[in-house]
């Protein structure tokens, strides 16, 4: 790990891979501190404009830029790479070959979120986001200062990083923040990297297994994760046998949501953390999922010494994150879902959220698998979630930073369905399809570049 101290010497940051969702949030962070920002990726985005348009220089060349990285050692820079990014990728192999300075992503911020007098930490296989991007926006609501670095785009800040009024200032009188919030993710053993006073684990289910070699490793990495954090301190969804703070809809659990119902659009439910009743709280988002996700955020917040009246008045003017259950207005009555989903529990867990917000409603969803080894791995689950959506239709796999592996592709997916309502076609012809469906509820999932589609989608749909 670099010393801390040093880290505030580095003058120039580069980033392989600087428009990944995660790599850019830390990016704009640094630029907000005044460093110069500079990175690779291999295509241009709407993040990679929006960083450039903050003073990053970003490049798009598969050729590394040799000025970049110096024959002579230079404590100076520094170079973040993430997992992402392939071992043998031109730019990855000219950074070790030279003699900057390389960390991964996942220590850079365990670095960053440290400064901080209090790290807030959202774990879990499911539920990072929503629940670390609505903490977020509680705990800057509360007027402390402090930052969030998010794996997705808060719709109230249009921006992966969530800062809060006068952090430029506070940065630049070199003050420690109040607090950070950070996605603890368990890929690659990030979160190993991240020392939090308030944590959560929103899911355990397994997942990443071309890094885990099976369910008792998985488990075990959480476990070293909560080791140092005091129980009371950590919330732990329940059923997950880890100790700390049970949250859930159950009686058995210690801080329970009571009488939920949907009102106007939103959850309305009552939460009991045992000593005291808070009545009639809004969840802004639908799905029970997003819900047990409110109920972790409020109860770190409330952990952390935020105000029942402000966590409410959050709440209230949530606005939600870009991709997950996104709900978009079409014409003749119909809706457009648009949600980031791309593992079994998360698909089943999007259903049910369509199933409680419309219910009796024709739906059809158009998904994409993300990651070969992922379809291999979790194929019979995808299968029996899948059969239960009224029409399904399968773009091709997302390979992100894998290779193809025989046998494994959608067709195969669409196969062990076994049912004549899942098919498996072409990118182009996969959205053609889903384009003519006759529903009411149109549902596009998956972590890949579904997400990109989007607009002419809607628009087509809404003809």
């Amino acid at each position: 790990m670099i010393n801390p101290q040093s880290y505030h010497n580095q003058k120039a940051f580069i980033f392989l891979g600087i428009g990944g969702i995660g790599m850019s949030a830390l990016a704009r962070y640094l630029l907000l501190c005044g460093k110069e920002v500079k990175g690779y990726d291999r295509s241009r985005s709407e993040i990679t404009q929006s960083l450039e348009a903050l003073g990053a220089e970003i490049v798009h060349s598969v050729t590394p830029v040799p000025s970049w990285f110096e024959a002579e050692p230079n404590e100076e820079i520094l170079v973040i790479w993430t997992p992402a990014l392939a071992s043998d990728d031109p730019w990855m192999l000219r950074a070790k070959s030279s003699n900057v300075q390389m960390i991964k992503r996942a220590e850079l911020l365990g670095v960053i979120s440290a400064q901080a007098k209090k790290t807030l930490a959202v774990a879990g296989t499911h539920g990072k986001t929503t629940t670390s991007s609505l903490l977020a926006h509680i705990t800057v609501e509360s007027g402390d200062h402090g930052i969030g670095f998010m794996g997705g785009v808060a719709q109230n800040y249009q921006t992966n990083l969530i800062a809060g009024k006068g952090i430029k200032e506070r940065l630049d009188q070199g003050e420690p923040l109040d607090f950070t919030v950070v996605e603890a993710d368990e890929f690659d053993r990030s979160f190993h990297w991240i020392n939090a006073d308030i944590a959560c684990i929103t899911s355990m289910d397994p997942d990443h297994l071309d890094v885990y070699q099976d369910t008792d490793s998985f488990n075990e990495a959480f476990e070293i994760f909560v080791k140092d954090i005091k129980p009371s301190h950590l919330f732990i969804r329940e059923g997950l046998k880890l100790s700390g703070v049970s949250v859930g809809f159950s009686s058995d659990a210690e801080i329970c949501a009571e009488n939920i119902r949907v009102k106007n659009g939103a959850y309305r439910f009552d939460l009991n953390f045992g000593s005291e009743l808070w009545n009639d709280l809004i969840g802004p988002m639908p799905g029970r999922h997003n819900l047990s996700n409110t109920i972790m955020a409020i109860a770190m917040a409330r952990v952390y010494g935020v105000p029942q009246i402000t966590i409410r008045q959050a709440l209230g003017n949530f606005k939600g994150i870009q991709r997950r259950f996104n709900q978009h207005e079409l014409s003749l009555d119909g809706v457009l879902i648009d949600d980031y989903a791309h593992h079994p529990t998360e698909l089943l867990a999007l259903l049910q959220g369509v199933r409680e917000f419309y219910p009796d409603q024709n739906h059809v969803l158009l998904f994409q698998p993300h990651l070969f080894s992922r379809t291999r791995d979790f194929g019979a689950d995808f299968a029996r979630v899948l059969k239960q959506f009224d029409r399904v239709i399968l773009m091709p796999i997302y390979p992100a930073r894998e290779l193809p592996l025989t046998g494994i592709n959608s067709d195969w997916l669409a196969e062990i369905c076994a049912t004549d309502r899942v098919i498996s076609l072409s990118a182009s012809k996969a959205i053609e399809a889903f384009i003519i469906e006759k529903a009411n509820v149109y549902i596009m999932a998956g972590a890949g570049d579904i997400g990109t589609y989007l607009e002419e989608i809607k628009l087509k749909l809404s003809a």
